[in-house]
């Protein structure tokens, strides 16, 4: 619930005491006296408002040598010139917060205590700073409890949306005849922008999807999601290659952020009948290749495109190499090359390459937990600054 409707001078004004212009001093300062918490007497001449005369000011008057003599049958009209305080006036539907703003920037050490407000040369009434200040503290005190509740309420809004999003994850572990898949995503929000995915491309072809989407949060995982959304009703219209999943899922995006976020995508497919791998890519990280019987990563230096939502009907040319029994196809998004130690530098392609070699016969999940160590351990947080995501297909190789 939000703050009431917003308050003005008017609602907090008492009445003002009035004394006309030719009162005598010595009786405005007799109704101070029979009056201990009135600081502002309002001067008036024919009813039309011509100043103030406040406590603190008159009292600070009179208490000079003579001055009670000199004053005290002169009218109240002469004090208006005599008086140097401050002259706050202000309109009686001025709200509070704006009242206080303007009266700190007229009177900055706030030696006002009250003020009148004024409207058609007439006094309405009169406000005491502290009637101020306590009743913008109060709305002050509203606002932030209504900034708690909603952002509470936005909390939980991103905690379930980031539930959908991970329930929108096929499972990390999968088996599709000899190949075995491994999958892990670690996000640096709680709504994530990377997201992987593997469909059924054939009888014995399984099409593999890992993909990152700019920024962070709220915006980035509904692009996430629609994405994912196309992709699954591209390959049920029977459209699985690599190069037509990526030209759908690219008008899919740019209707979705309309260039606002782009997002990287890589789509392979492997035919284990025919022994091929077969990549089309949106200006995402070049795969690894772990070939059996080397002790080098390849990397899968494949034909990029522009990334999904970067322009409409864009092309992905497709790469096709050679995949055999014991061969490792390794994708990933660039929060792990990306990710940097106190001193900024990253941890980069070389390292990666060099733990895939060294990790090759590890399994696929043991593969991502393995570079994952090495990633904290190199940059020296727990924490990532940007979503990680590691994608693994191993073939041949035995859970």
């Amino acid at each position: 619930m939000c703050p009431k409707t917003s308050v003005t001078l008017k609602d907090i004004s008492k009445n003002a005491l009035s004394a006309g212009s030719d009162l005598h001093v010595q009786e405005v300062l007799h109704r101070f006296q029979e009056a201990p918490d009135l600081l502002l007497v309002a001067v008036t001449e024919n009813t039309a408002f011509k100043g103030t005369v406040s406590r603190r000011e008159l009292l600070n008057l009179l208490s000079r040598p003579f001055a009670m003599e000199l004053y005290a049958k002169k009218p109240a009209s002469c004090l208006l010139d005599d008086l140097k305080g401050k002259r706050v006036v202000f309109p009686p539907e001025l709200e509070v917060n704006e009242a206080a703003v303007r009266l700190l920037a007229e009177d900055p050490s706030l030696q006002t205590d009250a003020f009148p407000i004024v409207a058609d040369g007439q006094c309405l009434g009169v406000v005491t700073v502290s009637d101020l200040m306590m009743t913008v503290a109060e709305q002050q005190r509203e606002l932030l409890q209504a900034l708690d509740r909603l952002s509470a309420r936005i909390r939980d809004e991103v905690a379930r949306g980031a539930k959908i999003q991970q329930d929108l994850l096929p499972p990390p572990d999968f088996r599709f005849g000899a190949l075995t898949l491994g999958a892990g995503i670690t996000t640096s929000s709680e709504i994530g922008g990377d997201f992987y995915d593997y469909f059924l491309a054939g009888e014995n072809e399984l099409g593999m999807v890992i993909a990152d989407v700019s920024g962070h949060g709220v915006q980035s995982g509904m692009v996430t999601t629609a994405a994912k959304a196309s992709l699954h009703t591209l390959v049920s219209l029977g459209i699985t290659t690599p190069s037509g999943l990526l030209a759908g899922m690219n008008n899919a995006v740019l209707a979705t952020a309309r260039q606002t976020l782009l997002m990287t995508c890589l789509i392979a497919t492997i035919d284990l009948s025919a022994g091929r791998l077969t990549v089309a890519n949106a200006g995402h990280n070049f795969p690894f290749v772990i070939r059996s019987g080397t002790a080098v990563a390849e990397m899968l230096d494949t034909a990029p495109g522009f990334p999904l939502g970067f322009e409409r009907d864009a092309r992905y040319p497709e790469t096709v190499t050679n995949f055999d029994a014991g061969d490792c196809l390794f994708l990933y998004t660039d929060g792990l090359v990306e990710s940097a130690d106190a001193s900024g530098e990253e941890f980069g392609y070389l390292r990666l390459q060099e733990l895939l070699a060294r990790g090759k016969c590890l399994e696929p999940h043991l593969l991502h937990k393995y570079l994952l160590e090495h990633v904290t351990a190199f940059t020296g947080q727990r924490a990532f600054e940007d979503d990680v995501t590691t994608l693994i297909a191993c073939y041949g190789r035995q859970p």
